[in-house]
């Protein structure tokens, strides 16, 4: 005779769902990893000691970016639908890509070694690598 309370929140093969499954949670927490890798990295390009900026993008491209966007099917797809203005505003959703893609732009300053205020788009185009809202509509 126990009463089992329910959870706000639960982590299942590591995607935090919660109760009315925006995954508010998880895109956060997906945020908060990927800068946290994005700034390991700036720690290990040195330019007198530490990796090629050649590697990062490597490193970018095979360990950061599929670990960020592990099961983004399943977790973006209602971010991607309400950015596309199908009820609900999606306001969070241009949040969430935007700062997504703040982030790769700070990976791609890494990979290029260019400045602050190089525009996202040029760097796209150096780096060969896509724009973020394409990843995530892959």
């Amino acid at each position: 005779n126990h009463t089992i309370q329910p959870s706000k929140l639960h982590k299942f093969l590591s995607v935090i769902i919660d109760q009315d499954l925006n995954f508010k949670e998880h895109a956060a927490h997906t945020m908060a990893k990927r800068t946290r890798y994005i700034m390991v990295c700036k720690r290990i390009i040195k330019p007198t000691k530490g990796i090629h900026r050649k590697l990062m993008k490597r490193l970018y491209e095979s360990i950061i970016l599929p670990k960020m966007l592990y099961a983004s099917d399943i977790w973006c797809a209602g971010l991607i639908a309400k950015g596309r203005g199908q009820g609900g505003g999606g306001r969070g959703a241009r949040g969430f890509t935007s700062q997504m893609t703040r982030v790769q732009h700070m990976a791609m300053l890494l990979v290029t070694g260019g400045l602050r205020s190089t525009a996202t788009d040029m760097l796209d185009i150096h780096t060969n690598i896509p724009p973020f809202q394409q990843i995530l509509q892959k």
